[in-house]
């Protein structure tokens, strides 16, 4: 099942146990995912559920388990459950780990998802879970059962001095890239950096992209309207996201907000997102860990400071702001820098949030 973040995933999950009355092993990419399913499973009436993950072995007929977890112990628990429901489903299908899914026996699996993929990772998710039978976008349920939100773009500009160096370092990537292209015009991606990476000049050219777009993270411009940002929305709770945990961390330091990144300790990140949904605290800032499943319903202002990963990491992370709140109107802007790739990244990261998507049988 495809729905949008906040659309209530987790609520079907339950569900689906509770119609099927069977053992039931739910897997989670993260260990905060893995703590907010079981605490839903509690509030559902499941009397201490089992739990695979930071640690613990405890199995139970109704158990969770991160992913990893599940991978290292499917051999000896994936014949106990009768049911499997995999939220974040897009995880699977490309050959990560997905041996767990092949070791499991459950006869019912619910795949449970907001960004599927395509292409052969869309086979091989259809052939560990099944073929999705039911799909809306944002788009459909904004103002009903998703907040309202509104989304805006800052265009920035680089610096004299920035703008020179990021044109030379991305000359030096492109006369390599291009000469490749021109002899092999089928090649993926993954060919190019293999086939690159064994000259010297290919190894600079790679080199000269990944500090191109490091430029791009965190470039003065930037710097100034996140301070401008964060101190006109004062009041409201916000979420900043970045590219790199780099960058979470500058930002931290300099407007003292709280980084959750995978370097921050359970108790502190869960002490910090208690605060966070209390109100005394206002800001969180993070590269990755918040982009999914991190409840935080009563957010409201989403800063994108830079994004690696396209239209699925950007769906993941407005869905954060979109948990409805009653007379919640949600803000997301975008800081885009002008003549670099992030122009056409913006623009493609957009299309996620206004297509309309029809249940599929």
């Amino acid at each position: 099942m495809v729905l949008p973040t906040g659309a209530g995933k987790t609520r079907v999950g339950i569900a689906a146990m509770q119609r099927g009355g069977g053992r039931t092993l739910f897997l989670v990419p993260t260990r905060v995912l893995m703590e907010q399913w079981l605490q839903r499973l509690e509030e559902a009436g499941v009397v201490d559920p089992g739990c695979y993950g930071d640690g613990r072995r405890d199995l139970r007929p109704v158990t969770v388990a991160t992913f990893e977890s599940a991978w290292r112990w499917m051999d000896r628990i994936g014949d106990r459950f009768d049911l499997l429901v995999v939220d974040e489903a897009h995880h699977f299908g490309n050959g990560a780990r997905d041996e767990a899914l092949e070791m499991a026996i459950a006869p019912a699996r619910l795949g449970l998802t907001a960004t599927p993929p395509d292409g052969a990772t869309a086979e091989g998710l259809r052939s560990l879970v099944g073929p999705v039978v039911f799909r809306l976008g944002i788009a459909d349920l904004v103002g009903t059962y998703l907040a309202p939100f509104e989304r805006l773009t800052i265009t920035l500009q680089l610096t004299a001095e920035e703008r020179a160096i990021y044109e030379r370092r991305m000359v030096t990537f492109r006369s390599v890239h291009r000469a490749f292209w021109r002899q092999c015009p089928e090649a993926s991606w993954v060919d190019f950096v293999r086939a690159v990476g064994r000259s010297v000049e290919g190894r600079m050219a790679l080199r000269a992209l990944r500090d191109a777009k490091a430029m791009l993270s965190w470039p003065v411009a930037k710097q100034h309207v996140v301070g401008s940002l964060l101190r006109r929305h004062r009041d409201d709770r916000t979420l900043v996201f970045t590219t790199d945990n780099d960058t979470a961390y500058a930002i931290a330091r300099a407007h003292l907000v709280m980084p959750i990144t995978c370097d921050i300790s359970r108790r502190e990140r869960d002490a910090a997102l208690a605060r966070f949904r209390a109100g005394t605290l206002r800001s969180l800032v993070s590269s990755q860990v918040l982009n999914e499943g991190v409840d935080v319903p009563d957010a409201r202002i989403g800063i994108v400071v830079g994004g690696a990963q396209g239209k699925r990491e950007h769906t993941q992370r407005v869905g954060r702001l979109l948990r409805p709140v009653e007379g919640k109107q949600a803000t997301v802007y975008e800081l885009v820098m002008a003549g670099t790739s992030e122009v056409d990244k913006a623009a493609r990261r957009g299309e996620g949030l206004a297509a309309r998507s029809a249940a599929a049988g």
